[in-house]
């Protein structure tokens, strides 16, 4: 498994996992597309057309849907300055210096703890993750019904909680609004905005031979 190591990020294709400086970056699932798309086609620029036939295979699709998810690109991707070059007349092209890494040759440790959302998983650390729409939140989810710092997970060993940041549209556990700090058990359901997440934990075996 190859993954892609470019300013202060590694893209690992395989695992569909974005990371700055060891931390999850969320995505749309096009914007995570079209970033491997450039990554892996970087050696020349690429035009419209071959993206959307790349990108969104079998769908018809407008230009506008392309640039959107560009635009994306480049707020999540601005602490590697301007990676995304565009071409004009033509397409896009990545233009950050990349190197090339073995996934399998350093990969960390698996967290017990994990967040869902949108199909990928993320795994939390010990101690605070934030969850937000800002470029600084621990776990960014680039969705405009989030606040910058929207909510945050907090891990002491197998325990975690969840905590409302002041948030403008709420945080919920289920059927019920988080106030304050409410205790998470694997399978939970969060909904932060309008994004609908699922707590995971990896208990211990403590089967006996």
């Amino acid at each position: 498994m190859i993954a892609f190591r470019f300013g202060p990020f590694r893209l690992s294709p395989d695992q569909r996992v974005l990371e700055r400086d060891g931390t999850a970056i969320a995505l749309t699932p096009k914007a995570f597309d079209l970033l491997v798309t450039l990554v892996q086609h970087r050696a020349r620029a690429l035009s419209k057309d071959e993206i959307l036939a790349l990108v969104w295979s079998g769908s018809v699709v407008e230009e506008g849907n392309l640039a959107q998810q560009v635009l994306l690109l480049r707020r999540a991707l601005a602490d590697a300055g301007d990676c995304v070059a565009t071409v004009p007349r033509h397409g896009y092209r990545f233009v950050a210096a990349v190197s090339e890494v073995d996934d399998r040759a350093n990969a960390p440790a698996k967290s017990s703890h994990c967040i869902v959302w949108d199909g990928r998983e993320y795994a939390l650390r010990e101690g605070i993750t934030v969850i937000g729409r800002a470029a600084d939140a621990d776990l960014q989810i680039p969705l405009p019904s989030l606040s910058r710092h929207h909510a945050r997970v907090v891990v002491r060993g197998l325990e975690a909680t969840l905590e409302d940041l002041g948030s403008r549209h709420g945080s919920w556990r289920g059927a019920l609004r988080v106030q304050g700090s409410v205790g998470l058990s694997g399978g939970d359901k969060i909904t932060l905005g309008t994004a609908s997440l699922v707590y995971c934990v990896a208990m211990p075996d403590d089967t006996t031979e």
